[in-house]
């Protein structure tokens, strides 16, 4: 095996890791800083959404995943596209104040988090990797 090739592997392993566990620690620690998590646990406390199983998590890891499949094509409506489609999904929830603000949040920083990690992904394969984004057509 080559150095371009355990390079792009290792790059894309991380990269895969940041962009689904990374992300969801990431977003729970901004969260917990701003005080929105905290203030939503409160309010759900006795809310049956709250006993439910965190579909979130899985969302997160989906929703960034799809971005970086995007980012990597050169797609960026991939990324309007999953915006678009979680408000459309949370829009009854998102009369609430305290929903918005941690929807807004979460949703944001999630996507600034997809862009940065695919970003350094690409440029890391580009300098020492195989530069697998440039061998795709129309790129």
């Amino acid at each position: 095996m080559s150095a371009a090739l355990l390079h792009s592997l290792g790059a894309s392993l991380v990269a895969l890791l940041l962009l689904t566990w990374g992300g969801n620690l990431a977003c729970q620690l901004l969260l917990r800083w701003s005080g929105l998590r905290a203030a939503r646990s409160a309010e759900a406390a006795d809310d049956e959404a709250a006993k439910t199983p965190r579909v979130g998590r899985v969302i997160g890891h989906l929703e960034r995943l799809a971005i970086a499949g995007g980012l990597v094509v050169g797609a960026w409506e991939v990324l309007v596209a999953v915006v678009a489609l979680k408000s459309v999904a949370r829009f009854k929830d998102l009369e609430e104040k305290l929903n918005a603000e941690y929807f807004l949040v979460g949703s944001l920083f999630s996507v600034l988090w997809a862009v940065a990690v695919t970003f350094a992904w690409r440029a890391y394969d580009a300098q020492w990797g195989l530069d697998l984004a440039a061998s795709l057509p129309g790129l």
